[in-house]
């Protein structure tokens, strides 16, 4: 069985994009005797957020995401600032996009987006207890709010009209905590 402690060496890594919210390197790795290159997003990860308002509506922001081509519905995220630890860009992240602050936040999971060449993992949190502040969109920001009920978020994701992973996860994973059930068994395939 291969452990941590077995990794293979990188043995050079060149940088060959240097973007606004993540890098590319072409790795040479060593794994034992094979030697081989991998290209990788460098990304620093970011925050999730699954907000529940007092009348256990949740808010959804759709916004257009080109590599999709579409406008989506995701739930609030973002992508943390250098060292900024995961439960602190929950909470910037919340305010800037929705304008409220949570009395509670609760770690759902985290998870890799996409290891096989992306380096970015998400941390996933129940915002409760939520307070109106003052919305602090970023400047190339274009969203709008969704407020929807809990049941009714999770329809969404049968009928295909919630596509975004994190947020499918965010959901499924926030139901039991708030006493919502979560999709039945036989729920339509999209």
């Amino acid at each position: 069985m291969t452990t941590n402690r077995d990794l293979p060496n990188v043995i050079d890594s060149k940088t060959v994009f240097e973007g606004r919210v993540f890098d590319v390197t072409v790795d040479t790795i060593k794994e034992g005797e094979l030697v081989y290159q991998r290209e990788i997003v460098r990304h620093p990860g970011s925050a999730v957020i699954v907000p529940v308002f007092a009348d256990e509506t949740i808010a959804l922001v759709r916004q257009y995401r080109h590599p999709a081509v579409k406008y989506l519905l995701e739930i609030p995220a973002g992508t943390l600032n250098d060292g900024e630890r995961p439960e602190i860009g929950a909470a910037r992240e919340l305010e800037e996009e929705l304008g409220v602050v949570a009395g509670r936040m609760e770690k759902l999971t985290e998870f890799f987006v996409s290891p096989g060449f992306c380096e970015e993992k998400m941390w996933v949190y129940l915002a409760t207890d939520l307070t109106q502040t003052k919305q602090k969109l970023d400047d190339d920001e274009l969203i709008e709010i969704v407020r929807v009920s809990f049941s009714e978020a999770l329809e969404m994701i049968s009928a295909g009209e919630i596509e975004d992973a994190k947020t499918i996860i965010g959901l499924m994973l926030a139901a039991p905590r708030i006493g919502s059930p979560i999709l039945e068994a036989m729920y339509p395939a999209v």
